[in-house]
């Protein structure tokens, strides 16, 4: 039997652009799954960590303050590198326990997501406080 007439031929071919593809593949799941927990896990620490210091930055003696307490989440986001933006800020409750809840969106540039047209990813958390004072 020839060369030519080999049915073995062309085969390690296709066995090789399949191994590639699934190593890329693996790759992007690895690098941009990772990229994409990483901004999720400082999302949510950026919303709790916001949320407490809303609450925490008011008077003791003084009626709950929702602007403050917006202004000091906004503050505390912006120090961690949140753009003004992606952060929303709501209050409920002025009375004996209000609750600031803080929502946090984070974007990451994809690594291997690009061939895919996906240049960006986006995650959202939210974390929340309530004001608790007792005499």
């Amino acid at each position: 039997m020839t060369a030519a007439a080999s049915p073995d031929r062309g085969l390690i071919g296709i066995a090789l652009a399949l191994t590639v593809a699934v190593t890329l593949g693996g790759a992007a799941l690895v690098v941009d799954g990772g990229r994409a927990m990483t901004a999720r896990r400082h999302a949510a620490a950026t919303a709790e960590a916001a949320a407490r210091w809303a609450v925490a930055d008011q008077p003791v003696l003084a009626p709950f303050d929702p602007a403050r307490a917006r202004a000091a989440a906004v503050a505390h986001a912006a120090r961690a590198g949140i753009a003004g933006g992606d952060i929303t800020v709501t209050v409920r409750g002025t009375g004996a326990r209000p609750e600031v809840r803080v929502t946090v969106t984070e974007r990451r540039r994809s690594v291997f997501l690009v061939l895919l047209a996906v240049p960006e990813m986006t995650v959202t958390a939210s974390g929340a406080a309530t004001v608790v004072w007792e005499p």
